[in-house]
């Protein structure tokens, strides 16, 4: 692929590419000819000719159209990429990231197949009038152990499956601020472990983690903004450094190569005479420029030393005077590639994507997929958004789809073939009152038309959405509730809050998959509960989990505050959960709440039936989370209680008890339902609860069971 190389003309950013002669074709090549079923197979697009944007399909609509063994076509989007390799480096005892440029930039396509057979594979593209075609490529789809995607159940539209008809019911957590993929990733593989299968994860962060459409800037950060930027007559913005001096700082790690050459260069300029001095950690020295009112451009060649060096800030000052700054590069020799594009004041936030923040999530996506997770990735960054969502018949209205739908296209074309992606969010908590109904719709038939593969789309809300719960365009209703002492006994009795809230959700959608996508224990300001750190079992969280799973809901309720489960070792109380809601038959279409009266009084039977199977969580309500933390009240020995069912089949039905702390089973002796349907069923003796799974045993020849 032609080098392609970054510029700044009169506040314009503008990514150019080598012009290609009309006559020439596109190419193409495939990593791997033969792929699994299911399986991503990657493609190298060439040829393709430059423009000032390649991120806007308006200017480069680069596609594979692939035609399949029992002759469908099907459309994947392609993607531009700069390509980085993530290495790790040692900060304060661990492995973080460091970003190394690799390769030069240029087009991609990922296509998995869902049939088996031969896949006949062309790339296209439409630039600047043009249109080219590259010959075709086939690859070959063989069997594989892979499930495929998720989709809403075609059975029982309540709850979600794979392309293979699996029962896919989430067992989940938010990894929201991914900041370093190395503790990302060993966060997944503790949750992979504990059999959670569904992670949230945003890619819309700002410049604390991971987001590509986002303002990240070298010179100040969203948090306390206040970047030393001027404007000239022109409208340019130029970074001024006085004697105080100022830090460029990038958002990312950096490395670089021992031995390499890197040249610096910026544009300079002073209201008077002034000597500006550039120091850069690791290298072999200084640069000092001088500056008068003409603006310049300089440069200095450097080496750092024998070993890798991150870049993690650059030094400027100046020794007399003020001098100002701009268009300041940063690359290697033998590449255009800048390390410095962050430090550009006046680049474009909306429709350019961040590329180190794309390998990110390539590594991201890559980890869920070898793990066996999968991700709701919440895509758009809200506050780019959200004041533009204000007048539906306005023309920032109309400017924000457009720039939506590009970036959800890009996303397609980047992550839609890994079966990892279970579920595009648009947005973080959008304001419940701004008119987003045409904004989904319009979205929402976009990404309908272009992702292939038709995952669920879903967008949450700061505070409860019943109108966007219902849009017909959004597949997965989720909603946000937290344990907090203004919600009174809600804040006390996590079951009580989790079951009321859910039943709220479950009214306003009846008959989609709905999740409670953000729990957990907070103070009235949404803040980490002082609580939290007391409650040593995480008895808050397996409360919320259980009562949520057990209450009608497509998934357990995702837990928000990662970073201490993770510093806790908090996993534990998902995989004996995990492995009770495995054998529940989710999209069979006939589970309904459970008819279950429990003795002694204080047992509260929370589950679901069928008419020849039952699934509770029976829990002792005098020991909640806060009468356990709070108070000090340690749970008792509860012995000879009982769960009375009704509305099954007559028959014998065999029960297994779930030690909820161990996930062990134990099974104990056949009980018989009653011509009524009504059956008795007596529970071992245990403290806090315990999990019954009750089963109709199958009848013998001869009538015997």
């Amino acid at each position: 692929m032609p080098r392609a190389f970054a510029a700044v003309l009169s506040g314009l950013y503008i990514i150019i590419m080598p012009a290609v002669p009309p006559q020439q074709r596109l190419t193409l090549s495939v990593e791997r000819a033969r792929v699994g079923r299911y399986e991503q197979a990657e493609f190298r697009i060439g040829g393709v000719p430059g423009c000032s944007n390649p991120y806007d399909p308006a200017q480069a609509d680069v596609r594979l159209e692939i035609r399949t063994p029992s002759g469908g076509r099907v459309v994947m989007p392609a993607f531009y990429i700069e390509p980085f390799a993530i290495r790790a480096v040692s900060r304060g005892g661990r492995q973080v990231d460091a970003f190394l440029p690799v390769g030069e930039p240029g087009w991609r396509g990922r296509y998995a197949p869902l049939e088996l057979g031969t896949h006949t594979v062309e790339a296209t593209a439409r630039v600047g009038g043009k249109v080219l075609r590259s010959a075709p490529v086939q690859i070959v789809c063989v069997p594989s152990a892979r499930s495929g995607f998720v989709r809403i159940s075609r059975r029982d539209p309540r709850f979600l499956e794979t392309s293979d008809g699996r029962a896919f019911f989430t067992v989940g957590q938010n990894l929201a601020f991914i900041k370093d993929t190395f503790e990302t990733t060993e966060m997944l593989r503790r949750l992979a472990e504990n059999g959670v299968n569904f992670v949230r994860v945003w890619t819309c962060c700002e410049d604390w983690g991971m987001a590509i459409e986002a303002r990240k800037s070298a010179w100040s950060r969203s948090w306390a903004w206040n970047p030393p930027y001027v404007r000239d007559e022109r409208g340019q913005t130029w970074v001024r450094v006085g004697a105080e001096g100022v830090t460029a700082q990038p958002n990312w790690r950096m490395l670089l190569e021992p031995g390499r050459e890197y040249m610096l260069s910026a544009r300079v300029r002073a209201d008077a005479h002034a000597a500006l001095r550039v120091t850069i950690p690791g290298s072999d020295g200084s640069v000092e420029w001088p500056a008068d009112r003409e603006a310049r451009r300089h440069e200095y060649r450097f080496r750092i030393g024998n070993a890798p060096e991150t870049l993690e800030g650059l030094r400027l000052e100046c020794r007399e005077g003020t001098a100002y700054v701009r268009d300041l590069q940063l690359t290697a020799a033998g590449s255009a590639r800048n390390l410095l594009w962050d430090a550009d004041p006046d680049r474009p936030i909306l429709g350019i994507y961040n590329q180190v923040d794309c390998a990110m999530l390539d590594k991201l996506v890559d980890d869920a997929e070898r793990l066996g997770v999968r991700l709701q990735l919440c895509v758009l960054t809200r506050d780019l958004y959200m004041q533009r969502l204000s007048r539906p018949d306005s023309a920032e209205y109309q400017q924000a789809i457009k720039d939506a739908r590009n970036l959800m296209r890009y996303a397609v074309a980047r992550w839609g073939a890994s079966e990892a992606v279970a579920a595009w969010e648009y947005w973080n908590e959008m304001d419940p009152g701004k008119p987003t109904s045409r904004f989904f719709t319009e979205v929402g038939e976009y990404l309908r038309q272009t992702d292939p593969y038709h995952r669920p789309r879903t967008t949450s809300s700061w505070a409860d959405a019943p109108a966007d719960w219902k849009h017909e365009a959004i597949d997965l209703a989720n909603m946000h509730w937290y344990m907090r002492p203004a919600e009174g006994e809600r804040f006390r009795d996590a079951v009580q809050g989790v079951l009321e809230k859910a039943a709220e959700l479950r009214r306003a959608v009846p008959g989609k998959p709905a999740f409670m996508a953000e729990f957990g224990l907070a103070d009235n300001n949404w803040r980490p509960s002082e609580y939290a750190a007391r409650d040593k079992d995480f008895c808050h969280l397996k409360q919320g989990l259980w009562a949520s799973a057990l209450s009608g809901l497509s998934g357990s309720a995702m837990a928000w505050w990662w970073e201490d489960i993770h510093a806790r070792q908090g996993y534990r109380v998902y995989k004996p959960l995990s492995s009770f809601v495995r054998r529940i038959p989710w999209t069979c279409g006939k589970l309904t709440g459970a008819r279950a009266v429990a003795q002694p009084e204080y047992l509260r039977p929370i589950g679901l039936q069928t008419n020849e199977a039952a699934f509770l969580w029976l829990y002792d309500s005098r020991f909640s989370w806060y009468a356990r933390v709070v108070q000090g009240k340690a749970p008792q020995e509860v012995q000879s209680a009982s769960v009375t069912l009704s509305g099954l089949r007559a028959g014998r039905y065999r029960p297994v008890y779930h030690d909820t702390d161990t996930g062990v089973d134990t099974t104990g002796a056949a009980v018989v339902a009653s011509s009524n349907g009504t059956v008795r069923v007596p529970l071992p003796a245990f403290r806090g609860d315990v999990a019954l799974r009750l089963t109709r045993m199958p009848t013998a020849p001869g009538g015997r069971r």
